[in-house]
């Protein structure tokens, strides 16, 4: 509800260049091959020059090799994954969401810091989960510490699946660190399989992947048991996300989902880049303009604007001034290759809670 939240603001304030805008949004189910079929739709069809997909890794990649030869430009606000960065040979490719390597290297450089040596990888087979794994796997070893093992499983929750041999097997040798990377329905699932058999089972320090910051952890496997678990997440923007999370609720109301679960404020941010750059590059048609004015809206230097403030940065814009969105999710700065690189955050649960301990560079 993050992309819709957007468009009722920016509608609001004016709209974009006169007109209201209005999201076309389609349901790729998560296949590829439904995905390249909407986006090639959207594209030949409605003659579409941007496409945002909150999409996983694996759909992007199936629409970027579809689409790529013809004039778009794709952005991404939930696909991870580093291989698109390989893929993108046109500059055609940007993303509101931190890359795979950030988080686990993230989550690396935290356990190196806190004085593990050993680390054993609990890792999805997907490619979000894997890239993670792979990610925090190097950088630990260049950091002088051990992988110890690195154990599969599959990325579905299946109730029949045995987690406790796969937790037996990455805890023997008793490693300093278990790196936990699935999403939440089987991460519940193995930390169950943790308090059922004991938590004397693995006794180090667990760090769970950022798609576990969600209150279902401590909700479903226990306050006292999840207590000390850590993470790394985006540190995020304060203010900005504030902002975000109070239109949320007065818009949306608490019955409608949390504004605060992964990739709401990522896909927020995505319209408001999209929209913010085609009114600085004047045109919605001119994909070279809006390439350059994506980078120019997101990074310094300029005036600086948040989220709920479309109405001031269209302003500034037409006044011929420079702005530098600040968004929901954090700075959304785009680099060279179209990523954002944002300062993160380690937590710790304590109490139910998701407190941060520290915020660092990647």
């Amino acid at each position: 509800m993050g992309v819709q939240l957007a468009q009722t603001e920016i509608n609001n304030s004016g709209g974009l260049m006169g007109r209201p805008i209005t999201l076309d949004i389609q349901d790729s189910m998560f296949n590829n091959a439904t995905a390249v079929t909407e986006a090639n739709g959207l594209l030949d069809d409605a003659h579409a020059s941007f496409l945002l997909t909150a999409d996983g890794t694996s759909p992007v990649i199936a629409v970027l090799k579809a689409t790529l030869p013809k004039a778009a430009i794709i952005f991404a606000s939930t696909a991870s994954g580093d291989e698109l960065v390989g893929l993108d040979t046109t500059d055609s490719v940007f993303r509101s969401v931190a890359s795979v390597s950030l988080i686990g290297g993230g989550i690396a450089k935290a356990a190196l810091a806190k004085g593990a040596r050993t680390m054993a990888i609990l890792q999805g087979d997907n490619p979000y989960t894997l890239g993670c794994a792979d990610a925090a796997a190097a950088y630990f070893t260049q950091g002088g510490g051990t992988i110890t093992t690195r154990v599969m499983f599959p990325y579905a929750p299946m109730p029949t699946y045995n987690y406790a041999a796969d937790l037996a097997t990455a805890s023997a040798g008793a490693p300093d660190v278990i790196y936990l990377v699935p999403h939440p329905a089987v991460g519940i699932s193995f930390l169950k399989a943790w308090t059922a058999a004991s938590t004397g089972k693995f006794g180090g320090q667990w760090y769970l992947n950022e798609t576990l910051r969600t209150d279902a952890i401590p909700a479903n496997v226990g306050m006292t048991a999840t207590n000390g678990m850590r993470g790394v997440v985006p540190a995020g923007n304060a203010l900005g996300n504030a902002a975000m999370v109070s239109a949320f609720t007065t818009a949306y109301g608490t019955a409608s989902g949390s504004p605060s679960i992964p990739r709401v404020a990522e896909n927020y941010d995505a319209v408001y880049l999209a929209a913010l750059a085609i009114a600085q590059a004047g045109t919605s048609t001119d994909i070279d303009a809006i390439r350059t004015a994506l980078r120019a809206v997101a990074n310094p230097p300029g005036t600086v604007v948040g989220p709920g403030e479309f109405a001031k940065a269209i302003a500034l814009i037409k006044a011929g001034e420079d702005i530098n969105y600040e968004g929901a999710s954090g700075t959304v700065d785009l680099d060279e290759q179209g990523n954002v690189n944002p300062t993160l955050a380690e937590w710790e649960l304590q109490s139910g809670k998701f407190t941060v301990l520290q915020t660092f560079s990647p």
